[in-house]
């Protein structure tokens, strides 16, 4: 016996029909902003879903859905912005290792190929250390000098000075612009430490102006009042925590 490959694999239900389909990949990453965003649109548009991703690069554990154990993935849907048809990249996990985000990440242009896809947005977060209570920045970051231009009517921010995108997001773009593929990262101010749906949607407000739809963001914003308010119960817990050692410690010294 041959020894065995082991790789991923991308099962497709189905090969609907598009026409020059974009890529909106939104997989697990800092502050869960790009899958927020992109589950945010599944929803929204009702988009239909027509192929996985399975892998022996993504962590070694499964899900569980109403008491049932199923494999983690990575998950292909399809969806109509308003005229766009749009691919979006959703899934449980990003891969485990170098060698598995680029497998992956091929694996994925394999298939945009496939479906001739003719632009790449990856969504992400970009972690400040802070949790912004009005509108978090989004930055934006391209493969092709051509996208300033194209976009910079639309606000778009360029994420100034050097440094990586780390997983997917960076690797979608970077693998694509070697095949011919343009495209653009938006990444949502965040914490970083805490699951942001208000630097999502402020994602899904510049992807919106860029690609000209309009989509309800006010589910997002209701999630990210409620983020708000166990913030505040926290930090009031915290500091009668402070108090409450502060006198322990002054009656230490009495006596």
């Amino acid at each position: 016996m041959g020894k065995r490959t082991i790789e991923s694999e991308v099962k497709l239900f189905n090969r609907p029909k598009m026409e020059k389909p974009l890529l909106i990949e939104g997989l697990p990453g800092i502050g869960y902003v790009g899958k927020l965003a992109a589950e945010h649109l599944i929803e929204e548009f009702e988009a239909e879903k027509f192929g996985e991703i399975n892998s022996p690069f993504f962590p070694h554990h499964v899900s569980i859905d109403s008491g049932i154990l199923r494999p983690a993935k990575n998950e292909f849907y399809l969806a109509d912005l308003e005229g766009k048809d749009v691919i979006i990249l959703v899934g449980d996990v990003q891969a485990t290792s170098s060698e598995g985000h680029y497998e992956l990440a091929n694996k994925v242009l394999d298939t945009a190929e496939s479906f001739d896809v003719s632009r790449i947005f990856t969504l992400g977060g970009y972690a400040t250390g802070q949790y912004s209570k009005s509108q978090p920045k989004v930055f934006g970051v391209v493969n092709h000098p051509e996208l300033l231009e194209e976009y910079g009517s639309d606000g778009l921010v360029i994420r100034e000075g050097t440094g990586p995108i780390i997983g997917i997001s960076g690797l979608l773009l970077g693998l694509g612009s070697l095949r011919g593929i343009n495209g653009v990262c938006l990444l949502g101010e965040t914490h970083g430490m805490l699951v942001d749906h208000r630097s999502a949607r402020s994602v899904l407000e510049a992807l919106s102006s860029m690609l000209g739809f309009k989509v309800d963001l006010s589910k997002l914003e209701e999630h990210a009042k409620k983020t708000e308010s166990i913030l505040r119960r926290m930090r009031k817990v915290e500091k009668l925590r402070k108090r409450r050692k502060e006198r322990e410690e002054e009656v230490s010294y009495i006596g």
